[in-house]
């Protein structure tokens, strides 16, 4: 069964997950480092730590299900995204319309999580997990897109 707690489908996809989460978190770090926008800045501290906290999450359940932390972001995809989102050379509006360029609505950014949701029905705890990990991606988008639209107007 895919839902089924320690199934292979569910520990790659935690596994996976949980990599781009942590991977996601050093990248916006890289801009907190850099952004000098003190209200974004405040912003993006919060987005960084719940994205390493999301990993941290996912690679405690994926550990509780028998499975072992293997996926990686290739060090070029990371290297290049931590290099431009921590260049103060390319502006905060740049970078903000780089991510929302990626995820146009909040519905995409949560939908890879959301379609997995319905083959956990045997594992609850791993299905709440990532529904609240699914809203926590959209919240960042919304507010992205808020923080952009201010910037505008």
């Amino acid at each position: 069964m895919i839902g089924a707690p320690g199934s292979r489908l569910v520990l790659r996809f935690l596994d996976s997950l949980r990599a781009a989460e942590a991977a996601g978190a050093a990248v916006v770090d890289a801009w907190v480092a850099v952004c000098p926008l003190p209200s974004l800045r405040g912003g993006l501290r919060t987005i960084a730590e719940r994205e390493a906290g999301h990993a941290a999450l996912l690679e405690e359940r994926l550990r509780e299900l028998g499975g072992t932390c293997d996926a990686v972001v290739p060090d070029a995809m990371r290297g290049a995204a931590v290099g431009r989102f921590g260049s103060p050379a390319v502006a905060d509006e740049e970078k903000l319309a780089l991510v929302l360029a990626r995820y146009p609505e909040e519905t995409t950014v949560r939908r890879p999580i959301v379609h997995v949701l319905d083959q956990l029905d045997p594992d609850l705890e791993t299905r709440e997990l990532l529904r609240l990990v699914a809203e926590g991606e959209g919240a960042t988008v919304a507010w992205l897109r808020a923080y952009h639209a201010s910037l505008g107007g």
